[in-house]
């Protein structure tokens, strides 16, 4: 039994204390911003808001970057994973991340850096090419909201959004990278500082409807699998495996993932996320059937990780109620009835805008961002026909989720192991 502490910014990781507790560790939790401290009330301990005294503490997990600060803090006192001050800035700051990629060999699309928004309507009226926004967040500032990230259709599209995109984004620096055809997908392992463990793929859908319309909302649903942890696959190889002196010379310890685009023959490295993931690493966990606490524990400590895996393959579909994925500050629902999400399958439901009032769950009014039914199988249609059993049984009203993610991450899987990306 191990004594952790999860720090939070906003709750995002508190689902991750049921299952450490239920592996019988200690577990305690720092809340950076108290107005969160209703996510999971009533399941998970009452939040802190006064920095851990880390050294009597096996283990501190961070859930997002963004605290890099308490983080260093943490490490020199006890093992720490999920953020740091590499991690935040490898998050961050969109030009560093692409430096890196080239530094490590590791091919990106073309790009440019800028600063002035002017300047990047003179170079997409001049280049006449089809960007894809993406602007850093400023440091020690909020992430930014999925929405700044923009795939435009065109050049004029972006032309006519570019002013738009600079007011929503804050007017902070940014790149534009030229547009690849090809299929997106991600690449995560986990880093002890010397080797890569617990090697997975990930194909996720970002957008709130069907067929990929909508706004994005950062994750809709995914499919998690993975990979031989003796023979990684060409897309290890070509992408994430090239960190692997990186990482060793940096003394990195933590998860790291690599999202990139593929074309038939050749890997694009788009961006860095070097925490876990949401919803990717909620699914990722549900594979899991080893301890969980002493797998992270052992990766932060430098140690080899022992980790036992269900199936191959996870499947999830996030669940969410309006105005999600719009981020209107005390305008999200409280008090709105969570029914068909019984004790038993909070393992295996990743759960956020919730928390139980009389035994009851209901929402807490924090993002619309509700629930996550997640489920394991060997096949990619068996995980998704458990995650649709899952769903029919849950009842919220106005409830929204899209129906079609088993198709579309089928599809791309097809595409990948066909051009033998996954091999």
């Amino acid at each position: 039994m191990a004594k952790i502490v999860l720090c939070s910014k906003e709750g995002y990781g508190a689902w991750f204390l049921l299952r450490l507790a239920q592996e019988g560790h200690a577990v305690s939790y720092y809340l950076k911003d108290q107005s969160k401290q209703y996510v999971l009330g009533g399941l998970v301990p009452e939040p802190q808001d006064l920095v851990p005294d880390f050294a009597k503490f096996d283990l501190a997990i961070f859930d997002v970057t963004g605290m890099p600060r308490l983080a260093e803090q943490a490490v020199k006192l006890c093992p720490t994973i999920g953020d740091g001050n590499f991690q935040s800035e490898l998050e961050d700051n969109r030009l560093l991340g692409i430096e890196v990629m080239e530094e490590c060999g590791i091919n990106v699309p073309a790009y440019e850096y800028f600063t002035d928004i002017a300047a990047a309507k003179r170079f997409v009226r001049r280049t006449n090419k089809r960007y894809i926004f993406k602007p850093s967040t400023p440091k020690g500032g909020r992430e930014q909201a999925t929405a700044t990230t923009y795939v435009s259709q065109g050049a004029e599209d972006m032309y006519l959004y570019l002013d738009k995109l600079g007011h929503l984004s804050g007017g902070v620096e940014f790149l534009l990278q030229e547009f690849v055809e090809g299929t997106e997908l991600s690449t995560e392992a986990y880093f002890n500082g010397d080797e890569f463990y617990a090697i997975n793929g990930t194909l996720e859908e970002k957008k709130l409807m069907n067929d990929g319309v909508g706004p994005a909302t950062g994750c809709a649903g995914n499919l998690v699998w993975v990979y031989d942890q003796m023979n990684p696959p060409w897309v290890f190889r070509e992408g994430l495996g090239k960190m692997k002196d990186f990482l060793r010379a940096y003394r990195f310890r933590g998860m790291i993932d690599l999202n990139s685009i593929v074309t038939e023959s050749k890997l694009y490295g788009l961006e860095w996320t070097p925490r876990f993931g949401y919803d990717s690493t909620c699914t990722l966990f549900a594979l899991i059937t080893s301890n969980l606490g002493d797998f992270l524990g052992a990766v932060a400590s430098g140690a080899k990780p022992e980790v036992e895996w269900s199936s191959k393959f996870a499947a999830s579909v996030r669940l969410s109620i309006p105005p999600y994925p719009s981020e209107i500050k005390g305008k999200h629902p409280e008090d709105v009835p969570i029914k068909g999400i019984e004790e038993e399958d909070v393992a295996d439901c990743y759960l956020y805008d919730a928390f139980c009032a009389d035994g009851k769950l209901v929402t807490a009014g924090v993002s619309g961002l509700v629930a996550v039914p997640i489920a394991c199988g060997e096949t990619i249609s068996h995980a998704f026909s458990l995650v649709d059993a899952k769903i029919e049984k849950i009842i919220i009203p106005d409830m929204q989720y899209r129906t079609d993610i088993e198709k579309c991450v089928l599809r791309r899987y097809k595409i990948l192991e066909s051009q033998g990306w996954l091999r």
